[in-house]
């Protein structure tokens, strides 16, 4: 594999917590400042500012202002390639035609991760060193492999995390199965896999909806600026952190059992962007089947596994027995063919053209696998 990120949680004390969040103030006010820089460089005296011109001036920011001499200068550094990232991505869209969206202005809540590369970090007993912060506890729930790239520190809401960004793992293949499947996403069940499992959509989102209606509310209702304002949004964060964690929890699980029982699996090649447009938006963002495909792909990879997509034309509507085309809305939840009598749930039809479209696609033959018990929890 090319590169792989391990993400561990931080368990700074109080004082190594105040270093942080200070960290992250002066590097977002030095993010800002960039972004200034280079808007003002260009409306004045239409000059581009790079990012070699912006590192030049480090030395004398820190000389300036003490303050950046609790950050290290690599750090900083990384925080100014940051702002030289987004102008290249904002021009990048701009000449291939799409929406640019003109970098912007970070405020505290839309700030929250610094960067070490190459140095300023070391993994010492069970703790991690950090330059200018300290030996801050670490739960390493797992060994790091590869070589170590970059490391971010991260702060979601109140919790800090380390996201350790590593080259050259080593695939670790699993024993072979000889067996195959065809996995169909949908919403009525988060996904129908060729041998007929059909596993249940959580609706991970719809089933806090009543919770985070009453939070929102309680934002609405406190004074812009107020503490209490800040607290309510502390409180309506944590829902949505818990409703993404169950869902990722569940997503893991769920990508890990595929992986271990078949040596090739295929999926639809869907448009989620464009399907979130439609009216089943809300519903196409609570499956989240992007982040699940993603997590599919790099385990399969890991595993020396096969990763098939195909084309999602016509998978609901074709015969999966004949190969006749049934067109059908929606609504119809059976497939139920005129030609050879085939009769079964639509998304075990379309799982079965998908299987079949991925064996063609690598010239292969598996023995459909029987249904395979499959426990996953809330």
């Amino acid at each position: 594999m090319s590169r792989l990120s391990y993400k561990f949680r931080l368990y700074p004390n109080k004082t190594q917590t105040v270093a942080l969040d200070r960290s992250l103030w002066l590097l977002r006010t030095l993010y800002n400042a960039a972004i200034q820089e280079r808007k003002e460089a260009w409306k004045l005296n239409r000059v581009n500012i790079s990012f070699a011109d912006q590192s030049k001036q480090m030395p004398d920011i820190r000389q300036n202002d003490s303050n950046y001499m609790d950050v290290q200068a690599r750090v900083c550094l990384q925080t100014l390639r940051q702002v030289d990232k987004a102008f290249r991505s904002f021009f990048r869209r701009v000449r291939a035609g799409a929406k640019p969206g003109y970098p912007r202005f970070k405020s505290r809540d839309r700030f929250k991760s610094f960067f070490y590369n190459r140095e300023g970090f070391k993994f010492i007993d069970g703790k991690l060193q950090l330059a200018n912060i300290g030996l801050v506890k670490i739960k390493q729930h797992r060994q790091i492999e590869g070589t170590i790239k970059e490391v971010a520190v991260r702060r979601e809401n109140s919790k800090w995390f380390v996201l350790v960004s590593c080259d050259g793992i080593p695939i670790q293949p699993l024993i072979q199965t000889g067996e195959a499947v065809g996995i169909d996403a949908g919403i009525e069940n988060f996904i129908t896999l060729s041998d007929g499992t059909q596993i249940e959509n959580w609706k991970h989102y719809e089933s806090s909806a009543q919770q985070l209606r009453v939070a929102q509310r309680r934002v609405a209702r406190r004074k812009k600026g107020s503490s209490s304002r800040r607290k309510a949004r502390a409180i309506l964060r944590n829902i949505h952190q818990k409703i993404r964690n169950r869902r990722s929890d569940f997503q893991h699980k769920i990508s890990r059992h595929l992986v271990n029982h078949y040596d090739l699996i295929a999926v639809e090649d869907l448009n989620v962007k464009g399907l979130a447009k439609g009216r089943l938006s809300k519903q196409v963002h609570d499956v989240a089947w992007s982040e699940f495909f993603r997590k599919l792909a790099y385990k399969a990879e890991s595993a020396g596994r096969q990763l098939v997509k195909v084309r999602p034309h016509f998978t609901s509507q074709d015969c999966s027995g004949c190969g006749n085309r049934l067109k059908k809305d929606l609504s119809v939840r059976e497939h139920n063919c005129l030609i050879c009598g085939l009769s079964l749930h639509r998304d075990h039809n379309a799982a079965l053209n998908i299987l079949s479209a991925g064996l063609a696609d690598k010239g292969l033959k598996y023995p459909v696998a029987d249904c395979l018990p499959l426990a996953v929890a809330a």
